[in-house]
């Protein structure tokens, strides 16, 4: 009979841990993120060129986490990314900054410094990444 428990109960646990894995992805970056630099504070990824840095205002991490969304886990993942860069846009331009440099993406300690790729954790209960990068003054022409 005690048996019959133990076996029962981690049976359940893996049932309920099935459907729970994040999968750690490389997704190609989207074409309206390629494009967001034309509003508001613009984004430098990876290693983008851009004016020279006049101030370095703060390293800056803004983490965002969505539901899962019914197009799937890919679009899941572009919602976050969106939102998250977004919010460290924002955070730039609250803080007088004029550009936002190093932009790198990270889930976990997996992180993606690029600007043709970005790093995200999904799973069939959402999508979950990290943006960081240097809010800087940068020198204008």
């Amino acid at each position: 009979m005690k048996n019959k428990i133990v076996l029962a109960l981690a049976a359940g646990i893996v049932i309920s841990q099935t459907g729970c894995t994040t999968q750690v992805r490389s997704l190609p970056m989207p074409a309206e993120v390629q494009a967001q630099n034309k509003q508001g504070v613009p984004l430098y990824f990876s290693d983008q060129p851009h004016a020279n840095v006049k101030q370095l205002i703060e390293t800056k991490e803004v983490r965002a986490r969505v539901a899962r969304e019914m197009s799937g886990q890919e679009a899941t993942c572009n919602i976050a990314l969106a939102k998250a860069l977004q919010e460290l846009r924002d955070y730039a331009g609250q803080r007088h900054a004029n550009a936002v440099v190093n932009v790198t993406t990270r889930f976990q300690r997996n992180e993606k410094s690029s600007s043709t790729e970005f790093m995200c954790g999904s799973s069939n209960n959402g999508s979950t990444l990290a943006v960081r990068g240097d809010v800087v003054v940068l020198e204008t022409q």
